[in-house]
Parts: structure tokens; C-alpha cells; sequence
């Protein structure tokens, strides 16, 4: 004679004894995973926060006001590594303008830099290679406040104000 065979309701209660062991199982792996996911999201968040931040604590630096060369109002405004204008408040008068944007990142090593003031089209700087300097002249818009921004490092609050005067 073979082994005996448990009655058949032992063996229903057997499976159900083991469905229920395999369903504990597979729903304590699944917490597992979502506490996972949930702290490998919360790590890379804090990561996210704390670069920002250290950018973010760099400040605005103060405000020029143009000088007037040879009937044009000019002004030098410089970008580097810490993602920012210096001055990033810019004033100029009515009339023709010329915006210097010098890059003081060493040559061969620093990110590009560019200057697009909001709302003009024809008022932008291209890319200004590390080291190098470039320049635009243009009309200044109606009096009023216009908000320029390096197009690539804008996310990391490379912006400024122009202020238009009235006179």
C-alpha cells in the first residue's frame, strides 16, 4: 500500500493554508518595494532640494546704471560659475543700448552663457564661450522693467531685470 492520502477536506484546508502563506508573502514583498521606492524617492528629492539650494543661496548681486559711450548707453555684465548676472539689475535710458556679456569662466572650462531679455526678439546675446566676451546693440524697449535670463541656466536662477527709464 502507498502512502495515505490526507481526506479531502484536509487537503482544502492544506491549499488554503498555503495560498494564504504565498498571498502574506507576496504582499509583504510589495511593502517592501513601496517603502523602497518611497525612500529612493525622498533620497533623490533631498539631493535634488540640496543642489538647488546651494545655488539658490548664491544671491542677486546689486544694480549698474549704464554710462553713455559715444551717444550709446553701454554696460558689461558678467556670468560665471555660480549661475548668475553680475549686476543682475541693470538701468539704461531710451535709445541705443549695448549689452557686454563677458564670461569669467576659465577658458576650456566652464559652461556657456547667453543673454535673452524676455519679450525682444532681436534683444539677445548668442553663447558666450568661457573666457570670451560678446556684445549686442539694440533699442531700448519702451520704459518699464524686462526680465533677461541665460536660456540654459535659467532652472538655476540665472536671471536679471532691465529697467527702462522714462527719460
Amino acid at each position: 500500500m502507498g502512502p495515505e492520502r490526507p481526506a479531502p477536506a484536509a487537503a482544502v484546508a492544506h491549499r488554503t493554508l498555503n495560498v494564504r502563506r504565498y498571498r502574506h508573502r507576496m504582499l509583504a514583498r510589495r511593502r517592501l518595494v513601496l517603502v523602497g521606492a518611497v525612500v529612493a524617492l525622498v533620497v533623490g528629492a533631498a539631493a535634488c532640494s540640496n543642489r538647488r539650494s546651494s545655488v539658490e543661496k548664491n544671491p542677486r548681486t546689486g544694480s549698474a546704471t549704464a554710462s553713455s559711450v559715444n551717444g550709446v548707453d553701454e554696460l558689461t555684465i558678467s556670468a560665471g560659475s555660480d549661475y548668475r548676472f553680475h549686476p543682475s539689475t541693470v538701468t539704461v535710458g531710451p535709445g541705443r543700448l549695448r549689452i557686454v556679456l563677458h564670461n569669467t569662466e576659465k577658458p576650456g572650462q566652464g559652461a556657456p552663457h547667453n543673454l535673452q531679455v524676455g519679450g525682444l526678439s532681436a534683444a539677445s546675446v548668442p553663447l558666450v564661450a568661457a573666457g570670451q566676451t560678446r556684445q549686442l546693440t539694440f533699442t531700448a524697449p519702451t520704459p518699464g522693467r524686462y526680465r533677461f535670463v541665460c536660456t540654459i541656466h535659467q532652472a538655476q536662477g540665472q536671471t536679471g531685470t532691465l529697467v527702462v527709464t522714462g527719460s
